[in-house]
C-alpha cells in the first residue's frame, strides 16, 4: 500500500513488548487534528449529554489511538473520526458503569440514530438527545465528505451498537473460545472495520467485507486480547462499582477456565496475542496478492498497523496508565474547548518527540 499521510517511527523510540514483532509502527502526520476532534467531542458531551470529570479516552501524550492504529487516515476526515471515536470511548465507559437494562437502552438509541435519515441542516440540540446530536453531527459531516464509505461505516457502526458495544459485559463466559466469539464482534469486526473504510476512503462490497472478516479473524483476536491484557484493572473497578462478581475480560475468563492466577493468565494471554499476530501477518503475506480488489488488499495490510498502533497507544495512554499525563498542548486545548475542570498547571507529559 502507498503511504501518503504517515511516517514510520524508529523502533528505538517505542516498545511493543514483543507482542507484534515484525509489524512497523507508523504515525499520522496530522496528530494534532485528532487532538482537536477528540477534545471537541469531550466538550460536546459535557454540554449535551452529561457532566463528567477528567476524561481519559482516546488521546495519549505522544501517540493518539487513531493516529497510530489508522496511520493512513486522510486529513479531511481525521477530525470527525476523532470526534466519533472519542464519543465511542465515552459511551463505552457509561455502558460499562450501568446495569444491562440501562446499557442496552443507550445502545438501542445509538442504533436508531446510525440508521436514521440525516438532514442537511444541523440537528437542533434543544429537540434532540445529546447522543442524537453528536452522532447526527458525525453522520452528516461524513456524508458530505465521502458518502459511499460513510454509508458503509454507519451501517457497520449500527450493527456494532446492536451486537457489540458492551452488550454482553454482564455475561459470565465459561471458556475463552466462547468469550472471543463475542469479543471479535465487540472490538473489531464492525466498529474498527467501519473506521478503516471511511478513514482511507475504501469501497468494499458486502461479499468483499465478508471475505475480509474471515481473513482478519486472528487480528481481531489479537486486538481483543491486547486490550484485555492492559484493561483488567479498569474493568475490575467498573465491575466493583455495579456489584458484578465477575469481570468481562479474557484474563478473568482464563483464570476461571484453567484455575490459574492473574499472573499466569497474563502470560497465557501474551502467548495467544503473539500466536494470533503471527498467524495474521503470515496469512497476509501469503494471500494478500490473491485478494481480487485493490481496496481489499489495502484493508488487509492496514489492519496490521491497528495491532502495532494499539499496543503502543495502550501502553502510553492515560486511560490505562494512571502515572501518565496528557501533553501541554492537549491540556491547553481542553481548557480552550470549555473543559473547565482541566487546568494546564496539572502534571503534564513532555510534548511529542521522536515521532
Amino acid at each position: 500500500m502507498d503511504y501518503r499521510y504517515s511516517s514510520a517511527v524508529d523502533t528505538s523510540v517505542y516498545n511493543t513488548q514483543g507482542l507484534c514483532n515484525g509489524i512497523a509502527l507508523r504515525v499520522n502526520k496530522y496528530q494534532q487534528t485528532e487532538d482537536l476532534g477528540a477534545i471537541k467531542a469531550q466538550a460536546d458531551w459535557r454540554k449535551y449529554v452529561a457532566p463528567m470529570g477528567f476524561v481519559k479516552a482516546s488521546l495519549g501524550p505522544k501517540y493518539n489511538f487513531l493516529s497510530v492504529a489508522f496511520p493512513e487516515t486522510k486529513p479531511d476526515r481525521m477530525e470527525i473520526l476523532a470526534y466519533f471515536n472519542e464519543f465511542i470511548f465515552l459511551h463505552d465507559d457509561e455502558v460499562e458503569a450501568v446495569d444491562k437494562t440501562k446499557g442496552d437502552k443507550l445502545n438501542d438509541e445509538a442504533v436508531m440514530i446510525c440508521r436514521g435519515k440525516f438532514a442537511t441542516e444541523p440537528t437542533d440540540p434543544v429537540k434532540a438527545t445529546g447522543r442524537e446530536f453528536m452522532i447526527s453531527k458525525v453522520a452528516r459531516e461524513m456524508m458530505q465528505i465521502d458518502p459511499g464509505p460513510a454509508t458503509t461505516a454507519l451501517t457497520l457502526w449500527a450493527e456494532w451498537f446492536e451486537k457489540g458495544a458492551g452488550r454482553r459485559n454482564h455475561t459470565r463466559f465459561s471458556t475463552l473460545e466462547e468469550y472471543l466469539e463475542y469479543r471479535i464482534l465487540d472490538v473489531g469486526k464492525m466498529y474498527l472495520t467501519g473506521v478503516a473504510i471511511f478513514a482511507m476512503g475504501l469501497v468494499l462490497e458486502e461479499h468483499e467485507q465478508e471475505a475480509l472478516t474471515r481473513l482478519c479473524r486472528p487480528a481481531w483476536v489479537a486486538l481483543g486480547l491486547t486490550n484485555d491484557l492492559f484493561s483488567m484493572e479498569k474493568e475490575r473497578k467498573a465491575a466493583d462499582v455495579i456489584g458484578e462478581s465477575h469481570i468481562c475480560n479474557a484474563l478473568w475468563v482464563m483464570m476461571q477456565e484453567h484455575s490459574i492466577d492473574e499472573c499466569d493468565a497474563k502470560l497465557l494471554c501474551r502467548q495467544k496475542i503473539k500466536e494470533s499476530t503471527r498467524e495474521y501477518t503470515e496469512t497476509v503475506r501469503l494471500t494478500k496478492h490473491e485478494l481480487p480488489s485493490l481496496h481489499q488488499r489495502v484493508f488487509a495490510e492496514a489492519v496490521q498497523y491497528i495491532l502495532s498502533g494499539n499496543v503502543v497507544w495502550t501502553t502510553g495512554a492515560p486511560r490505562y496508565n494512571p502515572g501518565i499525563a496528557y501533553s501541554t498542548h492537549q491540556l491547553e486545548c481542553m481548557v480552550k474547548m470549555g473543559c473547565r475542570d482541566v487546568h494546564v498547571s496539572d502534571e503534564v507529559s513532555d510534548d511529542r518527540r521522536g515521532s
